[in-house]
């Protein structure tokens, strides 16, 4: 687990993003004090989940926060990423063993707010603890070593000093699980005292439970036998209240036939008001679908003419942008060639200053030359004059100046070279930032294109959305109109087919006998006749002819018990009636021969109803004309009836006429009931169907509108995208231009500063020429002149008055290269205002087009919108001719409804006669009703809603009560009393509390069982830890012992246990000798010592159990030359085990590092970053760079 990179964002110092990529084995950080190096080790450690404010040197938490400066304001939040390498997934827990890199990620807010991420995925901060846990790498692990704590490792207590080897045995992932496993125990006994409490409880509740249960079965017998005695003496009373009740209905019955027929009347009347109702209520509908149409209309209508007003102004608005944009083009135009004759200006005098400067600089040369031969004819002179030590001092000055004139050539050698170097870094960094910007350009204008496509299938997905939204509605239409025709047939057969049953109820036409006896509802009556055949409709009439009054025949299942009804009707004079058997004795056989249709073989009955229609209706044949009908009964000796109803008998007996209109009532109702409710059901199922159609469009209708809001906010959001890296990628074009001109100009000065570094070169060459020439000219002069006085004066006026002249044009010349230099700045800067105008002025044009092109998109949606805006006026002509014959035909149907409406007035006051006759004798009748029903509801009452006349049959049977019974049922109720207050659940709560204490008996098993199974766990790990940190402590041991002399180059040191009998909680002691000295307390070597003693346990930890990263600050400190040469070449003997991050201030260290960040404040408060690759050939090229210098490049 290397660290690959680090990004800072707002923790300490590092204000700004920072990013360090660890792509070398040894990182070196250097800087200034107080420049902010050790933040960089306190986020690394922050990151990895340090809560201890004073171990990141702060007081609280938030002090890790940028807090401002005197430039800046404080930061809102601070963040940093800590990414590692891989590279031994065994190392790392199973979710993570996939990963290439694991990004661990954490981020405060000034609120408190904390997040921990790990791979971009919110996690605890226990998760990223267990992450580092036995790898060597952790906030309290040895792979970081504080500034200023290399010593505290030597000095620390025993105790303390073992973390280092539990560390490295990675013993620290077994304490945390043995941490975490004590808890459970913990957790586990006090389930345990909890589990044991609630069983104690319920077994002292389990013996009073036994008994309220017992008492409970007891009460519920008692009061089982009470309700059953109860229950018998009401019954024998209910069978009295039905028989007076019986008896009062027939009078009743009487009086409620003769308003029947008035009230069959008003009921077909009604129904065919409420035929017209619906009627009126289709157009209704119509009536609201024609004003829904012509509102939609109209409000299309508004919107074309409020998207052309919208239109409109936004023509003005181009115009008057075009307009703007023109006025500054023409302002630009003449900022331009204002610029333009100011450079033309310029040019000149740069040519006229160029000019001056080269012609000063040949006078110049010649003015030398003459200095030259005239200081040669002053050394003659001299040589002659003065005496030959005045001669050869002369000439040793002469050789002194040349030589000091060397020296200033050197110099400024050395500084055009430094100067040189400088402009090669700024070349080089410029290069990196333009290959950045490059590969960021290509990286956004991949972005842009795929945006763009992005964009463009959104909107094609947009489209098809809209297509499918569009079809659905239409669909959905035809579906709303299928539904309410379906739902409006539904209705009218509903309340054709309550009208037919209610007729049937009624029993309309029928006796009064035979209505007396269907109204009792005996079980052994199983319907009329009619009601147990059907016949198809085109044979109702003649099945009604053949049966006639046999249609009201009762069926009944039990013959003697159909005497016994009829005796009972003769008695209380109701009527007469006449009953069939549902099984007859006889039943006629089938005649042979052909002949018309047989009738029994086109009915529809039931088929335990077959011998029942046999006997009624025989071999009788059904054909179409009397004469055939005549002619067949005569051969076939069988009744024949023909379609029209004539009936013609076996014995000669002819029936026929008009017919019998209530039997073939009777059959048409029957049927047309049947056809009706099979109607009614396929129209339900129709319903439901077309329902279920019209609910799936509707729901898909709301998904393709939410894809669609959806897609909407998705080409929103890649408008916003596209949008924004189309900016990025302008600005990166921006700065990759001013890369390009910042290169170009570093490129021209190197050029001129190697051309300057020439020159320095020839005019140092042409000055070791002179002080060679001097050298032989003193040879001469010492050898052979002898001067005159008045000739070395006269000499020496002209050499002065060359000189001064010199002088003056050298000052001359000067003058002129500041004016160059100040002319071509002007120019330089004339050129950048140019290049600026131009700029702008093409971003002008470009806008200028593109307004030209939404003007014309303006005036097409102008056109587009009035072309709608006419198809909607005709749409909302229309819709206004369909609104108003909507409206016409609505006020036809209320009118005739009105009109019907009063004519059902008549025939409800002749019904409403007829009700008050019949309420007079109801009232007899409701007065045993009421009695029955008073009965009734206190059975309900007394025994939970229980209806009586279902226990009737349990019951009639049984004698009447006697005395000896009703007193049984105050015996019952005395026990229940005295029994007192009796708990109904007890036997229930005995059964759950067995239950519960099974339950927890077993919980409380299994919890001694994870008891047993917890402490065998840490047993197990005490035992790998001991023999863990046993086997690493003696390994480690080993490799200090021979680390130390190695380090101090002699010496010994060892390791000693504190207690070696207890492995889990002993110290360690460390016994150190440096070479020369007594073994001593180690407290009592220098700092130094210390150091090294701590470094030498460091790096045998290290080579035992190697972390994947170490990160040593300032650690080197406390050392001298020697000692850190050595401790540079352990670091670079490990580097194939681990990643080293040094934090120094020596050279040596800075030397020894493959590349080197720099931290600086060039904004008080703020750091900064800078990288240099440590190459070989750099550091032969440049000299150490010293701390400052570093921080400050």
């Amino acid at each position: 687990m290397k660290i690959k990179r680090l990004e800072v964002c707002g923790f300490k110092s590092f204000v700004d993003k920072t990013v360090v990529n660890f792509d070398h084995d040894v990182l070196g950080i250097v800087g200034p004090n107080g420049c902010g190096k050790s933040n960089i080790v306190d986020a690394i450690r922050w990151c990895m989940g340090e809560q201890s404010a004073k171990h990141l040197r702060g007081r609280s938490m938030e002090d890790v926060i940028f807090s401002g400066s005197e430039s800046r304001g404080g930061s809102d939040f601070a963040e940093v990423t800590l990414t590692f390498e891989n590279d031994d997934p065994t190392d790392v827990p199973l979710e993570y063993k996939d990963y290439t890199d694991i990004a661990v990620t954490r981020k405060l807010h000034r609120s408190g707010d904390s997040e921990y991420l790990i791979n971009k995925t919110q996690v605890r901060l226990k998760d990223v603890t267990d992450l580092f846990l036995g790898t060597g790498v952790g906030t309290k692990a040895y792979s970081i070593v504080e500034q200023g704590k290399i010593g505290l490792i030597v000095s620390a207590k025993p105790e303390d000093r073992r973390i280092l080897i539990e560390e490295a045995a990675g013993i620290t992932k077994f304490k945390s699980k043995k941490k975490q496993a004590e808890r459970k125990m913990e957790l586990t006994q006090q389930n345990l005292l909890r589990i044991g409490d609630i069983v104690t409880e319920i077994e002292r509740n389990l013996g009073s439970l036994k008994r309220q249960a017992a008492k409970a079965e007891r009460y519920i017998a008692y009061r089982s036998e009470l309700e059953d005695v109860q229950l018998y003496e009401a019954s024998h009373r209910y069978l009295e209240h039905v028989g007076w009740i019986k008896l009062e209905r027939g009078n009743v019955e009487t009086l409620t036939l003769r308003g029947d027929d008035a009230k069959h009347s008003l009921l077909l009347k009604e129904t065919e008001l409420e035929t017209l109702r619906l009627e009126a209520h289709a157009a209704e509908q119509v009536l609201e679908e024609a004003t829904n149409a012509h509102y939609a209309q109209t409000n299309a209508v508004r919107a074309e003419e409020g998207a052309i007003e919208r239109a409109r102004d936004r023509l003005a608005g181009l115009r008057a942008r075009e307009s703007q944009i023109a006025t500054e083009i023409a302002e630009i135009q003449g900022q331009h060639d204002l610029l333009l004759q100011e450079r033309e200006g310029f040019e000149g005098e740069v040519v006229r200053a160029e000019s001056a400067e080269q012609g000063g600089t040949e006078a110049l040369t010649r003015e030398a030359e003459i200095l030259a031969e005239l200081e040669a004819g002053l050394r003659e002179a001299e040589a002659e004059v003065q005496e030959l030590r005045q001669k050869e001092t002369q000439a040793q000055k002469d050789i002194s100046s040349c030589e000091a004139r060397l020296d200033g050539f050197d110099r400024r050698r050395d500084d055009m070279d430094a100067r040189l170097d400088r402009v090669r870094f700024d070349l080089e960094d410029q290069g990196i930032s333009e290959t950045e910007l490059r590969a960021r350009k290509k990286r956004l204008a991949s972005d842009v294109e795929e945006l763009r496509a992005g964009k463009v299938t959104t909107a094609e997905e947009r489209a098809r959305l809209e297509e499918r939204l569009v079809a659905y509605r239409q669909e959905i239409l035809g579906a709303e109109r299928d539904l309410e025709e379906a739902k409006s047939d539904h209705q009218t057969s509903r309340s054709r087919l309550t009208a037919l049953l209610e007729i049937q109820a009624r029993l309309d036409g029928v006796g009064n006998g035979v209505r007396a006896l269907v109204a009792d509802g005996d079980p052994a009556i199983l319907g009329l006749v009619a009601d147990r055949v059907e016949a198809p409709a085109e044979y109702t009439q003649a099945l009604a002819a053949l049966l006639g009054e046999r249609l009201q025949e009762v069926v009944v299942g039990d013959v003697e018990k159909g005497r016994a009804l009829l005796l009972g009707l003769a008695e209380s004079s109701r009527g007469r009636a006449t009953i069939t058997p549902a099984f007859p004795r006889f039943v006629a056989g089938q005649s042979g021969g052909p002949g018309g249709v047989r009738l029994f073989d086109v009915l529809r009955f039931a088929p335990e109803d077959e011998a029942l229609v046999h006997s009624l209706v025989g071999d009788c044949r059904i054909v179409d004309d009397e004469g055939e009908a005549a002619q067949l009964c005569a051969v076939l000796g069988v009744p024949v009836v023909t379609r029209a109803g004539t009936v013609f008998h076996a014995d000669g007996r002819i029936a026929g006429g008009a017919g019998d209109a209530l039997a073939a009532g009777m059959l048409e109702t029957k049927r047309e009931a049947r056809e009706l409710g099979e109607r009614v059901e396929i129209l339900e199922r129709l319903v439901t169907e077309r329902l279920g159609v019209y609910q799936t469009l509707r729901a898909g209708i709301s998904d393709v509108q939410t894809a669609l809001e959806r897609a909407r906010q998705e080409a929103h959001q890649g408008e916003l995208a596209l949008v924004t890296a189309e900016g990025d990628l302008k600005t990166t074009d921006n700065d990759l231009e001013k890369v390009g001109r910042r290169l170009e100009q570093l490129r021209q000065d190197a050029e001129r500063l190697t051309a300057d570094l020439a020159t320095a070169e020839t005019e140092r060459a042409d000055a070791e020429r002179t002080l060679q020439q001097a050298k032989e000219t003193l040879e001469v002069v010492l050898a052979e002149v002898q001067g005159k006085n008045e000739r070395a004066e006269l000499e020496r006026l002209r050499v002065n008055t060359q000189r001064e002249r010199s002088t003056q044009m050298k000052v001359d010349l000067a003058g002129f290269r500041e004016k160059l230099f100040a002319a071509r700045g002007a120019l330089s800067r004339i050129g950048r205002s140019v290049d600026e105008l131009s700029e702008r002025k093409k971003r002008l044009d470009d806008e200028l087009d593109a307004s030209a092109a939404q003007f014309g998109e303006a005036v097409a949606q102008t056109f587009v919108h009035r072309e709608r805006l006419e198809e909607a006026l005709d749409g909302a002509r229309a819709a206004e001719i369909a609104l108003t014959a909507a409206r016409q035909a609505f006020d036809a149907l209320r009118e005739e409804l009105a009109g019907r409406e009063g004519g059902l007035k008549d025939l409800r006051t002749t019904v409403d006669e007829s009700r008050e006759a019949l309420a007079k004798h109801e009232l007899t009748l409701r007065e045993h009703t009421i009695a029955l029903d008073h009965l009734l509801g206190s059975v309900r009452e007394k025994f939970r809603g229980l209806e009586l006349n279902r226990v009737i049959g349990d019951y009639h049977m049984r004698p009447p009560p006697d005395a000896e019974t009703r007193s049984r049922i105050g015996e019952l109720a005395t026990l229940i009393e005295r029994m007192g207050s009796v708990n109904l659940e007890a036997m229930r709560e005995h059964k759950e509390a067995e239950e519960r204490f099974e339950y927890y008996t077993t919980q409380k098993a299994d919890l001694d069982r994870a008891m047993a199974d917890l402490e065998r766990a840490i047993q197990q790990m005490n035992k790998e830890s001991k023999r863990l940190f046993k086997d690493t402590f003696d390994a480690v041991n080993i490799r200090f012992q021979e680390i130390f002399p190695k380090m101090f180059r002699g010496g010994r040191a060892s390791l000693r246990l504190t207690n070696p009998e207890d492995m889990l909680e002993t110290g360690i002691d460390i016994l150190a000798q440096p070479p020369g000295k007594k073994l001593s307390s180690i407290e009592l070597m220098s700092g130094g010592e210390k150091a090294l003693t701590a470094v030498s346990l460091i790096f045998a930890i290290f080579q035992i159990k190697p972390s994947p990263f170490c990160i040593l600050d300032e650690v080197d400190a406390p050392l001298d030359e020697a000692n850190v040469a050595r401790y540079n070449e352990m670091i670079r003997e490990m580097t194939d085990r681990s990643q080293f991050i040094l934090i120094t201030h020596i050279k040596r260290t800075m030397q020894m590092v493959d590349v080197l960040y720099g931290v600086t404040m060039q904004e008080s408060g703020v750091s900064r970053l800078v990288s240099v690759k440590m190459s070989e050939t750099a550091e032969k090229r440049r000299p150490v760079p010293k701390p400052n210098e570093v921080a400050v490049a």
